[in-house]
């Protein structure tokens, strides 16, 4: 048994330094089907050239999922749902950029698209890529990370809320 410890200890002190490097809730993320969904969508959507109202928009390198960015996600989209709003701005008036900061991100670029209403994957997607502004943020070279959310709130004629979370890392 004192074996068992002895060479446990590396292990677990491993495991102690790769938290303090790196929270908990990334080593712990796993993609939903949802969010499998979206990041194929997207990564669907990048990788042929696009027109985004008046721009082109060259394809551009897939984007890999990232959890921090899914946890700002998850935050704005409840914290609209839950206050009944609809906006970039959250209650304390900050914006995407810090909402990435809170969640621990260290970014050099950041863009975040919002939706509600719509049912699926499907919907709210052609929803952001019929629009110039969200398409352009889909299609920012950039960008190679992403995350998003959507957030139910049965009460609300306008839930789902949907939030993508685009960046680059410093």
């Amino acid at each position: 048994m004192k074996r068992a410890l002895s060479t446990g200890k590396p292990a677990i002190l491993l495991l102690g330094i790769l938290t303090v490097l790196l929270p908990l809730h990334a080593l712990a993320c796993e993609l939903t089907p949802s969010q499998q969904e979206m990041l194929d969508r997207v990564n669907e959507a990048r990788s042929e050239a696009r027109q985004c109202g008046e721009d082109t928009h060259e394809a551009a390198a897939p984007l890999e999922w990232s959890c921090q960015l899914a946890e700002a996600a998850l935050s704005h989209s409840r914290e609209m749902a839950e206050e009944e709003f609809f906006g970039h701005a959250g209650m304390d008036e900050q914006g995407v950029a810090s909402r990435v900061s809170d969640a621990g991100y260290e970014w050099m670029a950041v863009g975040e698209n919002i939706a509600a209403g719509q049912r699926d994957v499907d919907s709210v997607m052609e929803g952001w890529l019929d629009s110039s502004g969200h398409c352009a943020n889909i299609m920012n070279q950039d960008f190679t990370e992403m995350g998003s959310a959507a957030y139910e709130a049965p009460e609300s004629p306008y839930s789902p809320f949907w939030t993508q979370v685009f960046a680059q890392p410093r």
